[in-house]
């Protein structure tokens, strides 16, 4: 995406966040700049604040959410004017809550726990050095975040300067525990941490192997039927370009996918493309390129020759949520840190067409 800027503007009177990292910082001294991109999606960095544009329109924006804001421009569902955590005052968009500090070396891109943050770069782990950092910031003062890398997490109650070390995939969770700041936050937080250590993803099987519904070992480019199990009323299908589910009633062609196997990854596709889960997404759609891995799923067999789609790397997996009589909507929920697995977790099956 592109960041325009006025000449003579300071770049670093802003604070950094992780759109950052897909973002081509342009300066500008004249207004045909702006004008010749008008109807795609770019920001316009101003003094106060700055102007989100999208496709057909403009929105003026604090910059205590410019990390959601830039997320959405690139989101196929926009949703900045609806979004229950922002705010219009004054006709300008405001987050409802000032955004945390995220130290990192990385760009992180497989959980919305990172929308609401802004981001300082580090060469070691200084947690009194970090605590005077984030007091001297426009943020929350209560906590601070660390990407350790390697898939690792640490988040510092700064009032006591304790810490607590977790797997990235629950930092979501932690996050919801802690981000008001408050000492109960962290009271649950530490009743709780020994179980928060334990939350991994299931450990990836280099044996793994995938069966349809009769037992017999996934081939690939062989066609199958995706179903959900024990869903006998419900069909699959893609609605708005995201998988979702109907009554068999509305007589839905059958949903059928290949099995592919790159570079020892497995895959599902579909009309030639990619089952993944796009940026900023928790629903499954498609790609004609081979995902990324944070995009990628993870089908962990269970009984009956089924099996369960997680989040690569995560321990998110897909669930069914019932809107109407005629659509359900199939998507990835980031629960709470003692989230039971079996409660409402979707399974599907492979049937040979």
């Amino acid at each position: 995406m592109d960041v325009l800027f006025p000449k003579g503007f300071v770049i670093g009177s802003i604070e950094k966040c992780m759109m950052d990292y897909d973002c081509k910082f342009i300066e500008y001294d004249d207004e045909e700049a702006i004008n010749s991109r008008l109807g795609s999606s770019f920001i316009v960095l101003e003094q106060t604040h700055f102007i989100a544009h999208y496709p057909n329109k403009q929105v003026k924006c604090d910059y205590n959410c410019r990390n959601r804001i830039m997320k959405d421009l690139l989101s196929d569902d926009p949703w900045v004017s609806e979004s229950y955590l922002v705010e219009k005052i004054d006709d300008v968009i405001r987050s409802k809550s000032p955004p945390y500090l995220l130290f990192t070396n990385e760009c992180l891109r497989d959980s919305s726990a990172e929308d609401g943050s802004i981001i300082a770069n580090y060469i070691t782990v200084d947690i009194p050095r970090f605590a005077e950092i984030t007091r001297s910031k426009q943020c929350n003062d209560k906590f601070f975040m660390v990407n350790l890398g390697d898939d690792q997490h640490l988040c510092c109650n700064i009032q006591t300067l304790e810490t607590y070390k977790y797997h990235s995939c629950v930092r979501y969770s932690v996050l919801d525990l802690i981000s008001g700041g408050s000492e109960e936050g962290f009271n649950q937080l530490h009743s709780k941490y020994d179980n928060v250590k334990m939350l991994t993803p299931i450990p990836k099987n280099p044996s793994f192997k995938l069966f349809d519904i009769e037992g017999n070992s996934a081939e690939e480019n062989r066609e199958y039927q995706l179903e959900m199990y024990d869903q006998d009323m419900d069909a699959l299908n893609f609605f708005d370009g995201k998988i979702s589910a109907t009554t068999y009633y509305n007589q839905v062609e059958v949903l059928v996918v290949k099995y592919s196997i790159v570079d020892g990854i497995h895959y599902l596709t579909y009309d030639n493309k990619y089952l993944h889960v796009a940026d900023g997404s928790d629903e499954i759609s498609l790609t004609d390129q081979i995902p990324n891995k944070h995009q990628r799923l993870y089908f962990v067999p269970t009984e009956d020759n089924a099996f369960i789609v997680f989040k690569w790397n995560s321990i998110t997996f897909l669930t069914l949520e019932v809107f109407t009589n005629s659509y359900s909507s199939c998507s990835f929920k980031e629960e709470g840190i003692f989230t039971n697995r079996s409660a409402g977790t979707l399974e599907f099956f492979l049937k040979r067409v």
